[in-house]
């Protein structure tokens, strides 16, 4: 699996956190204690990057004590524009909300990169923004983001727009929180929970919100500021090592990601990517064979799904076409290796 020891996400958003929670009168001292967390080196460089597996015991701490069920919800609301950096600076300076929508999918990797977004536009000719985990995170951690991704979401439209316009729609995969009622007194958006298939979030703008011209727009400032953007995505980029970096995903994936997906991911071509991990003696395809053959077995061994929903899982069109490919590559059958483990 995974080293989620690996620093990849921003810190400054649970530097919030960490003032919301001041404000409650919960101990810092005992979170920064537990978790081994220099507040100070934080608060400096609010851009440094923390693990995965620091943020999700960071959200269980929180999240053990009961009065702090709506803190997703309050983080979310405490995130403004310019709470994301360079690319909150960048989409201020957008030319009308579409333009700034387009201008997230396009950096969110900079924002929260264990999440991804994407837009698509539906036959009534409305925007449908949506935003899904990238990496495998603990249900509790999940669900916490997506709310506070949620609110902040709103908050953010809601700074842009002045609350002038029509109302939006944002569909969540959690079920309903204990504290809907803040949730229903928010304004312009409206909330439908446990109503996605898949874990994520999904907006829904009309045209008319869409063409809504955006009163900070500067052409030269959103140049400005989008080459700095760019330059830090190539950063990231060009600082992984490429072959772990696709095997993390692939592994941490919700479904398994083509060559020219996971391209798009690190902002190279395929062609690029290629080049990258043949340098590395490597490529793609051998890295997919051995990450699909390591989650298949611990699926396998430690789950009940189907082979169908293993397979659909793994990127495979049925569940025939699996249990051939695993076959050629462990020499057993799927059924065949979930039976072995199951006696052992």
């Amino acid at each position: 699996m995974i080293n989620k020891t690996i620093p990849l996400i921003p810190v400054r958003y649970y530097l919030r956190l960490i003032e919301l929670i001041a404000a409650r009168n919960i101990s810092t001292q005992a979170l920064c204690d537990e978790l081994n967390i220099d507040i100070g080196k934080f608060l400096a460089e609010p851009d440094l990057k923390v693990s995965i597996e620091k943020v999700e015991k960071f959200v269980q701490y929180c999240l053990k004590y009961p009065a702090n069920r709506d803190l997703a919800f309050e983080l979310g609301r405490s995130l403004h524009l310019s709470s994301h950096s360079l690319v909150g600076y960048a989409i201020l300076t957008c030319d009308t909300i579409e333009h700034a929508l387009r201008l997230v999918t396009r950096y969110f990797s900079l924002i929260m990169p264990s999440f991804k977004a994407f837009i698509h536009y539906n036959p009534h000719n409305q925007m449908e923004l949506t935003i899904e985990p990238e990496l495998l995170l603990e249900p509790l951690t999940l669900n916490f983001h997506i709310e506070a991704i949620a609110v902040a979401l709103q908050n953010n439209i809601n700074e842009l727009i002045s609350q002038q316009l029509a109302s939006y729609h944002i569909f969540l995969s959690i079920p309903e929180p204990l504290h809907v009622h803040k949730f229903n007194q928010l304004t312009s958006a409206k909330f439908h929970f446990n109503s996605l298939h898949k874990p994520g979030i999904k907006l829904i703008l009309s045209q008319s919100l869409l063409e809504h011209k955006l009163p900070l727009a500067d052409e030269m400032t959103l140049k400005a500021v989008e080459r700095r953007c760019q330059e830090q995505m190539k950063e990231i980029t060009y600082g992984q090592d490429f072959p772990e970096w696709i095997e993390r995903v692939l592994m941490n994936a919700y479904q398994m990601p083509t060559l020219a997906e996971c391209a798009d991911l690190l902002h190279v071509s395929t062609k690029t990517l290629q080049r990258q991990l043949r340098k590395k003696n490597t490529d793609f395809n051998v890295i997919k064979k051995k990450v699909i053959t390591l989650r298949a077995k611990q699926r396998l061994a430690h789950c009940s799904d189907s082979i169908t929903q293993i397979a659909h899982e793994l990127g495979y069109s049925s569940s025939s076409n699996f249990a051939r490919a695993f076959k050629a590559l462990v020499g057993i059958s799927p059924e065949g290796y979930r039976a072995n483990c199951n006696k052992s």
